[in-house]
């Protein structure tokens, strides 16, 4: 079944629990006979899964209940969230229950696995609530909540179920961003969306600041600087952007950067439609007309031993209607270029650091950082800081 939303489809859903004298087995199940064998007409002619072979995984031991567990069986993936209730009302003193969603063995089941959570625990609190689950032999209600749950998921991602006066199942499929990476200073955060128009009246308040000095020009603390706001709260909503796919980050563009081709810049030839965006974001709209086989003889001409302005100068007749820092940005965010940054080190010390921000620079030359973390975090050009560095040693520039 094809994707709904972005989510992959439930390929069945079934409770599960554990009879004191008949075992593990599947109470009710949606698609019929997609995790044991029915007698319904519109029955699977053969279950999905086999669940006699994995039944003490999805009614698995109290060790490894009350937590999420995931299992592959064929070419299936089953996830599930077992509940073990001890209480001295049930037969061998304990209530166990599943309810076991299975995709395809290759499916991005992320998103589920907070839904799971969320319904194995509100059937737990209504069981030790009322016994809403083991009081009845045939269940009804649950049974047509099973089917709703997989009905309403595959169809609108999102379902809300009724049980009673003060109970309800409200569920919703989020996709899960992956973390962004941590912010320093010397980022420039570059928007892909109009944040003006995406704005709300109850955004943060330095958020509100911020948002007219993201432009794909000024760093991290040059924000902060000239939003007048704090620095870590500026970094966390760069980040927060950054989240939600608003922002993507830079390096800060100088002509003194030294960039180099990634193996990625093969793409540029293979992939017609990235040479023409490339032409539309990078050429001047009054230029005269570009083909994309000139774009990717300037990438191929960025190499380690090649600042931009050097590269400017040598091609400076091709450049000619490119606006360079988005060309380089560009290719930076594609993957066809990187940085080739230069770190100071020191290979003797022979004299002593008694300005506060001299001090301060040594501090920051004990880790290993770059000129762009250095002079973002000082204040100063590179020029100004390799000015002071060699009048207290002999200094050694590693590049990479």
């Amino acid at each position: 079944m094809a994707d709904f939303g972005g989510f992959p489809q439930i390929l069945s859903l079934f409770y599960a629990t554990f009879h004191y004298t008949e075992g593990s087995k599947v109470l009710y199940q949606v698609p019929p006979g997609s995790a044991t064998k029915s007698t319904d007409p519109l029955a699977f002619h053969s279950p999905l899964i086999d669940f006699e072979s994995i039944n003490s995984y999805i009614i698995p031991k109290p060790q490894l209940c009350n937590k999420p567990l995931t299992l592959r069986a064929n070419n299936y993936r089953i996830v599930s969230h077992p509940v073990h209730i001890w209480n001295s009302d049930y037969a061998r003193n304990s209530f166990l229950f599943s309810f076991c969603f299975v995709f395809d063995k290759n499916a991005d089941i992320s998103a589920y696995l907070p839904v799971v959570r969320k319904l194995s625990k509100m059937f737990q609190a209504l069981e030790e609530q009322n016994k809403y689950l083991s009081a009845k032999i045939v269940n009804d209600g649950l049974k047509s909540i099973v089917d709703q749950v997989f009905e309403d998921l595959n169809n609108y991602c999102e379902c809300f179920i009724p049980i009673d006066d003060s109970n309800s199942i409200n569920i919703k499929l989020f996709p899960l961003h992956p973390p962004p990476p941590h912010i320093k200073s010397f980022h420039v955060p570059l928007s892909t969306v109009q944040l003006r128009s995406v704005m709300e009246v109850n955004w943060d308040p330095t958020m509100e600041k911020i948002v007219e000095y993201i432009d794909g020009i000024n760093s991290v603390s040059k924000i902060a600087d000239l939003a007048d706001t704090d620095f870590n709260l500026t970094r966390k909503c760069i980040q927060h952007l950054m989240y939600y796919g608003c922002v993507i980050v830079v390096d800060i563009f100088q002509f003194s950067n030294v960039y180099a081709c990634t193996p990625d810049v093969s793409l540029f030839v293979e992939d017609g439609q990235i040479g023409e965006e490339c032409l539309s974001y990078v050429v001047s709209p009054h230029a005269p007309k570009r083909n994309f086989c000139e774009l990717l003889e300037l990438y191929c001409l960025l190499n380690a031993g090649t600042t931009v302005k050097e590269w400017y100068i040598s091609n400076r007749k091709l450049l000619r209607g490119i606006d360079v820092r988005r060309f380089i940005s560009f290719g930076v965010i594609k993957g066809f270029i990187y940085r080739v940054h230069a770190y100071p080190v020191f290979e003797s010390l022979f004299k002593d650091l008694n300005d506060n921000r001299d001090l301060r620079l040594l501090k920051l030359m004990r880790k290993t950082r770059h000129f762009d973390e250095i002079c973002t975090d000082l204040k100063l050009t590179k020029e100004q800081v390799l000015g002071t560095l060699e009048k207290h040693g002999d200094l050694l520039l590693v590049r990479a």
